[in-house]
C-alpha cells in the first residue's frame, strides 16, 4: 500500500511539473509571437506597406498619437502613407505581458528619416501597445507613443 501511495505521489509531481513546463513554454512562445507581430507592424510602417498594416491592425483599433490626438485605423493607415521617408527604424527594446488572448508590449523605437525638404533627422520613441489574438493572429488594438527628447 505504501508503495502505491509513493508511486501515485510521484506521478502527481511529474504531471504537475510537466503541466508547469508546458505553460511556461506556451507563455514564452506567445510572447515571441506578440513581439513578432509588433516588430512586423514597425517594419511595415517603415516601408509604408499598407497591405501589411491593414492585416496587422484590428478594425476597432484606436491610438493616441505623438501629438496626443486620438486616432483610428483609417487615420493610421493614411498617416503611414503620408509619413516621412524612413531610412532606418528598429525596435531597440521590447517588453511583453501575455494574458492568454491579449497582451501588452512596451519599449523603444529608434529611427532615422528624411523630411520632405530632404533634411535628415533622428527619432527615439517610447511606445505602449495592446494586441489581441483574433482568428489565430495577433492584431494591434491600441497604441500610444511619444517622442523622447534629448536632454
Amino acid at each position: 500500500m505504501k508503495t502505491r501511495v509513493y508511486w501515485m505521489s510521484g506521478l502527481f509531481v511529474v504531471v504537475a511539473l510537466a503541466c508547469s513546463l508546458a505553460a511556461l513554454a506556451r507563455s514564452g512562445n506567445e510572447e515571441e509571437s506578440v513581439q513578432h507581430a509588433y516588430r512586423a507592424y514597425v517594419a511595415a510602417w517603415k516601408t509604408k506597406d499598407l497591405a501589411a498594416l491593414e492585416k496587422l491592425i484590428s478594425p476597432d483599433y484606436m491610438a493616441v498619437n505623438f501629438e496626443g490626438k486620438l486616432s483610428d485605423k483609417a487615420n493610421e493607415l493614411a498617416t503611414a502613407k503620408s509619413d516621412n521617408e524612413w531610412d532606418a527604424m528598429s525596435v531597440d527594446e521590447i517588453h511583453t505581458r501575455d494574458w492568454g488572448d491579449s497582451a501588452t508590449v512596451s519599449g523603444f523605437i529608434s529611427a532615422q528619416g528624411r523630411r520632405p525638404d530632404g533634411t535628415s533627422f533622428n527619432a527615439r520613441v517610447r511606445f505602449l501597445a495592446m494586441l489581441v489574438k483574433q482568428d489565430g493572429r495577433w492584431l494591434l488594438v491600441a497604441t500610444q507613443s511619444g517622442s523622447i527628447k534629448k536632454s
